[in-house]
């Protein structure tokens, strides 16, 4: 029994990592394409033109934010979306939460806002799924461990509290 409940904790956190979002996709999927000097004038050009800046603000954003270029333009054009200041979307990704969750916390979209990246990239929003499946489950059946494992103890979420503070300043605007 506890083997199986093992398993099927194994089995639903591998299928939500692996389906982790399709925006965390498409960030690391531009930044592919801006690997290359070329790449990146290319990429500094789109993002420009879709956020309505100038090339020179689109960098001196990415040197104050250390953000890749895919993770900047989701990160502007969610701020932009939901009406939070920049820093705190900033904040929120620093913290290793995934597009798709910070952009339910900050109540935007995240079809939106994968739109918003195809409209920009639409070569990228071709290569990248717009679904991804988990892995099928095994046929066979694992043996048993010789010792059991001890289960891993997932770190504790970020409260609502606290994630609502990440995103909306505590409900001040800053």
């Amino acid at each position: 029994m506890r083997t199986l409940l093992a398993l099927l904790v194994v089995t639903l956190a591998a299928g939500a990592a692996h389906a982790q979002d399709r925006l965390d996709a498409l960030a690391a999927a531009v930044d592919r394409g801006a690997a290359t000097p070329r790449g990146e004038a290319a990429t500094v050009a789109r993002m420009a033109a879709a956020l309505a800046r100038t090339p020179a603000e689109v960098r001196a954003s990415r040197a104050a934010t250390r953000l890749g270029w895919g993770d900047l333009f989701i990160a502007h054009r969610l701020a932009t979306r939901g009406g939070h200041p920049l820093e705190k979307v900033v904040a929120a990704r620093r913290t290793g939460t995934g597009w798709s969750e910070i952009a339910e916390e900050a109540r935007v979209d995240a079809a939106a806002l994968a739109d918003d990246v195809a409209a920009a990239w639409p070569d990228v929003a071709r290569a990248v799924p717009a679904t991804v499946t988990p892995p099928a489950p095994t046929t066979t059946t694992p043996a048993p461990p010789a010792t059991p494992a001890p289960a891993a103890t997932p770190a504790p979420a970020p409260s609502d509290d606290i994630r609502d503070r990440m995103i909306r300043g505590g409900g001040t605007r800053h």
